[in-house]
């Protein structure tokens, strides 16, 4: 989540009690940050013996434990290893880190906030202090059944404990697309053992990534990540569609959840900055004469009489194509719809009943952040807007490696 700058000097192994680098972070954009998270590449050279990594304030002293994880850029689909750890910084401030291998330092101590996985593979539920993220398949549910590691059920804690599910599929379910041949679209969720998957599970960040052919479209080569952190009320999804041969589509979307109909309010806001902000009910007529832009920052759905609010902030959407062209689109737009009185759902339609050729080279990446909230909360709107600017105003990063 944050611009970073790497300088190294040479490559070698690190063992206990080396001296890694140091590290600069910078707050640009006036907002006080408090445990936010910066993660920093490590040159794929480095190897390192340990992972017991602390970052050591160079002003006051203080040491925080990191994290050694682990990414994939998901414009070029490279691996790299990274360190993550929180910081308290204030606006327009500065901080500056040593960092150290040791095996010296208490790892339970100084970690407010738990994350916690059970499960493995595609199996498997996170929870923290927030939510319980559920990725599970449900053998009893054949829309369920496919262990693809897509969410199914997401519950909300802060004091409310109610589960977004959706009774006829996953509540996550995006990228989806359609060819003419089919009679129904295929979806991100009928992936059934991705060829290629791994988890990384540490104290701050569960990450896990998946990658293989979609379902029933071989065409494209399907890719996503969800980044789940503690003490955070969001999680991350990062998803790629590259088009490894050439492809008829009429369907291609991305960024959507579906959930059993427990919404009051529609919320979103443009690039112009207006908020909008209405009963579901009363939203035809208005998205018809100007619908959400594919890219405008944040949506969401509430419900005014309980309290809960469930959005997605809209962190990236790229479609440019490996030469740097942009991609093949439709009308493209983001749809607030219901279907059957049963489900509500908001989805970023990139192709919409369009036959279209979607040539080989063609790429869509989006990232997104899920977050839930209290709307009773610092002002109704105002949790999501400020992790919107938050989110998209990273803290700039910093690392000089001298090894």
């Amino acid at each position: 989540m944050n611009k970073y700058f790497l300088l190294f000097v040479l490559c070698g192994n690190l063992l206990s009690n080396d001296y890694i680098g140091s590290v600069q972070i910078y707050e640009q954009h006036g907002l006080d940050r408090s445990y936010e998270y910066v993660e920093i590449e490590l040159p794929n050279c480095l190897i390192i013996l340990s992972d017991n990594i602390i970052a050591v304030n160079k002003t006051n002293h203080d040491t925080i434990l990191c994290q050694v994880a682990k990414k994939v850029d998901i414009y070029n689909g490279n691996f790299h290893k990274t360190i993550i750890f929180p910081v308290d910084i204030s606006a327009y401030d500065s901080l500056s880190y040593d960092v150290f291998v040791s095996d010296n330092y208490n790892k339970s101590s100084r970690i407010p906030h738990k994350i916690k996985l059970i499960g493995e593979k595609t199996e498997i539920v996170v929870e923290n202090d927030f939510y319980i993220a559920d990725l599970r398949a449900d053998e009893k549910d054949e829309e369920k059944s496919y262990h693809s590691g897509q969410l199914t059920d997401l519950t909300i804690k802060l004091g409310f404990d109610k589960l977004f599910t959706n009774r006829d599929d996953r509540i996550h379910w995006a990228p989806n697309f359609k060819r003419p041949e089919i009679e129904y679209y295929k979806t991100i969720a009928h992936w059934n053992h991705p060829k290629e998957q791994w988890n990384n599970i540490g104290n701050y960040v569960i990450r896990t990534w998946r990658k293989d052919r979609a379902p029933s479209h071989p065409e494209i080569m399907l890719s996503a990540e969800y980044s789940f952190f503690a003490g955070k009320p969001y999680f991350l999804f990062n998803s790629s569609m590259e088009i490894i041969e050439d492809v008829m589509l009429e369907w291609l979307r991305n960024d959507e959840m579906t959930m059993d109909t427990m919404f009051t309010h529609l919320a979103f806001k443009r690039k112009t900055g207006e908020v909008i902000d209405i009963p579901i009910a009363e939203r035809y007529e208005m998205l018809e004469k100007s619908p959400i832009a594919v890219d405008d920052p944040w949506l969401c759905l509430y419900n005014r009489d309980i309290g809960y609010g469930f959005g997605s902030i809209r962190l990236d959407y790229d479609i440019s194509d490996i030469e740097g062209n942009a991609s093949p689109t439709g009308k493209n737009y983001t749809s607030i719809a219901e279907w059957e009185n049963r489900t509500t759902y908001w989805n970023r339609r990139i192709i919409y009943k369009e036959l279209t050729n979607v040539i080989k080279g063609s790429k869509y990446v989006e990232k997104n952040a899920y977050i839930v909230f209290d709307i009773n909360q610092d002002g109704h709107l105002e949790v999501i807007n400020n992790w919107s600017k938050k989110l998209l105003s990273p803290l700039v990063v910093k690392a000089t490696f001298n090894y």
